[in-house]
């Protein structure tokens, strides 16, 4: 869905009837937020890989560990343009063997 007009609502249907999905590209998908993504996050239960880049509306600071934490399957996350890593945060996701980029 990488560079197309999916927004959260468009995000949610989708993950309430695909909720198999291993792979979610949302690159440049500037109409989703972090509200969104928790949604596939948490209905796609099979969850392997996520690709935020370029996704502006998801602002949320904690994102990313919210992720980790809701989906133990998650393991290559490619994080929104705000994101900001700390030290802290390498260490928790090494622990759950999940790769951000």
């Amino acid at each position: 869905m990488s560079h197309t007009s999916v927004n959260d609502e468009t995000l949610y249907v989708i993950s309430r009837n695909c909720s198999g999905l291993l792979q979610l590209y949302l690159e440049s998908c500037r109409g989703i937020t972090g509200n969104g993504v928790m949604h596939a996050v948490e209905d796609c239960t099979l969850l392997r890989e996520i690709n935020l880049r370029g996704c502006d509306g998801v602002k949320d600071d904690d994102i990313v560990a919210s992720m980790v934490f809701s989906r133990p399957s998650l393991k290559k996350i490619i994080v929104p343009p705000y994101y900001r890593s700390g030290e802290q945060d390498k260490e928790l996701f090494l622990s759950d063997i999940c790769l951000i980029f």
